[in-house]
């Protein structure tokens, strides 16, 4: 099996592998304060939401053993958690050795129902939100707690959602002009972020406005494959992982739309893939990173975007 490890890293000092070390565990969303991250994944059997310390000194799983979870992202405030699980349908769910050894990273099972759920910190109070024969993906929560936005595949093609984070009303599709992954609300709420895919060797990062659905790509990112994007605390850049430098790697993107691309190297990750950064208020940043030995699984191709 593909092996992935997340690890805390505050710019100046060495980063700290936070994930148990054991098997696969991938896109790491951090905490607003900086205290925790999240990550989904496992040893092995159907993957499981984690939480772990930033200091690499208690993890634990959040989900059950039992049904598959994955996705997950922190409200602003902390308080919520939301995820997508196949938690009540009755289907054969996916297992971690089958997401990270016969496709790392690769599509999922078109037939894999999956809705989207919140839950407190602990893992407690869970809550679902969205149901039917539906595929959500990658929920993100609006600044002011009211809606989350997410991928989906409904009705037999790939769209943006936005749906109230109380399930009062059904989601509503965005009219996006192209099809994007990885939303991410901007902290005014004024934007959400994401990544379209206009060719297999291209992908760009952009954002849409929640009203009217305009998609308005940034001109600095202007080759390769680029994904993930998170916004910064402070507003004024997007933390995105890019192969713009013919390896997948960490970089600041100017909301400007001219500056450059700024590479972020951790220290001792100046050869590895490192993937999906995030950035809390007090600096700290999450991040995912596999071994060497796997690079040549990772090659672009194998980076869908569902992903």
């Amino acid at each position: 099996m593909l092996r992935f490890d997340v690890y805390s890293w505050l710019p100046g000092s060495d980063p700290v592998c936070i994930s148990p070390g054991d098997g696969a565990y991938f896109q790491s969303a951090i905490d607003p304060g900086g205290e925790h991250a999240l990550f989904w994944g496992g040893p092995s059997g159907p993957p499981r939401i984690w939480r772990a310390d930033l200091d690499g000194n208690d993890c634990e799983p959040l989900t059950s053993n039992n049904t598959g979870a994955r996705h997950p992202a922190y409200c602003l405030n902390g308080e919520r958690i939301v995820y997508v699980s196949d938690g009540g349908v009755k289907q054969t769910p996916e297992m971690v050795e089958s997401v990270f050894d016969e496709n790392p990273t690769g599509p999922m099972r078109r037939d894999l129902i999956l809705h989207i759920f919140s839950m407190k910190p602990d893992g407690s109070d869970v809550r679902q939100i969205t149901n039917g024969p539906v595929q959500d993906l990658r929920p993100s929560v609006s600044p002011d707690g009211k809606t989350i936005c997410f991928v989906s595949i409904r009705g037999g093609s790939t769209g943006l959602w936005l749906v109230p984070t109380d399930g009062g009303a059904k989601p509503r599709k965005l009219n996006v002009p192209v099809t994007l992954f990885r939303p991410a609300w901007s902290p005014d709420g004024k934007r959400i972020y994401g990544f379209a895919a206009i060719s297999n060797e291209r992908h760009q990062v952009g954002w849409v406005d929640p009203e009217t659905a305009q998609w308005n790509p940034l001109a600095n990112d202007d080759i390769g494959l680029t994904h993930s994007p998170f916004p910064d605390p402070k507003g004024e850049v997007l933390l995105v992982h890019s192969n713009r430098a013919g390896r997948w790697g960490l970089y600041e993107l100017s909301l400007d739309g001219e500056t450059p691309p700024k590479p972020l190297v951790p220290h001792g990750f100046e050869d590895l893939i490192c993937v999906h950064p995030n950035r809390a208020r007090n600096g700290v940043m999450t991040f995912d990173s596999v071994p060497e030995e796997s690079w040549a699984r990772y090659k672009p191709g194998n980076h869908s975007t569902n992903y």
